[in-house]
């Protein structure tokens, strides 16, 4: 093969793989904020909880 042939199919094949590692970047970049997105609910719903349950407790008292 000659070299304009070899260029001619490694570039296609490095675009693809960096290709592949800007996505594969990107989808741990959003599993990453889905994560700390889903952290911060459960964060705030045990909060309510806490809430819910000292405002029952002082229901329960009077």
């Amino acid at each position: 093969m000659n070299k304009s042939a070899e260029a001619a199919i490694d570039k296609p094949i490095t675009d693809a793989i960096q290709e592949a590692i800007e996505e594969a970047k990107a989808d741990s970049d959003m599993s990453f904020l889905k994560k700390q997105k889903e952290d911060e609910i459960r964060m705030k719903l045990d909060q309510f909880a806490k809430e819910l349950s000292a405002v029952k407790k002082q229901r329960d008292q009077h």
